[in-house]
């Protein structure tokens, strides 16, 4: 049982780092940004009513992907080559059928020479 100010917290630190990462993503060229923009809107979307007991690690997960893209950015400003990181096998190895497939998705539509989302500024 959450009482209300403790709902009112959560739902404010849930905002603040949706909004980061959002605000990180300016950083990238177009296509990317709402590449990785729609991305975030949907896992957000989509476990926006997850188990008390999911909440801290999804938390922790994207903290840790805002934090990196923030360090990136700073030490490589807008050259997206320098963005990114590669995953080590056991990270990869603890992913789920559907993470793995997901991760696979997004590799394939940011390194092909037509994205689906193509947009030029």
């Amino acid at each position: 049982y959450i009482t209300a100010p403790k709902v009112k917290a959560h739902s404010r630190v849930v905002r603040g780092l949706y909004k980061r990462i959002l605000r990180l993503h300016e950083g990238f060229p177009l296509d990317l940004k709402v590449i990785g923009d729609q991305y975030v809107k949907s896992e957000f979307k989509l476990h926006k009513d997850s188990p008390p007991e999911f909440v801290p690690e999804f938390l922790q997960q994207w903290n840790e992907y805002a934090d990196s893209l923030d360090s990136q950015i700073k030490h490589s400003g807008t050259q997206t080559q320098s963005l990114g990181k590669n995953l080590d096998s056991k990270t990869l190895d603890n992913l789920s059928d559907d993470q793995a497939v997901q991760l696979f998705e997004l590799m394939k539509e940011t390194n092909k020479e037509n994205r689906q989302f193509n947009i030029k500024e």
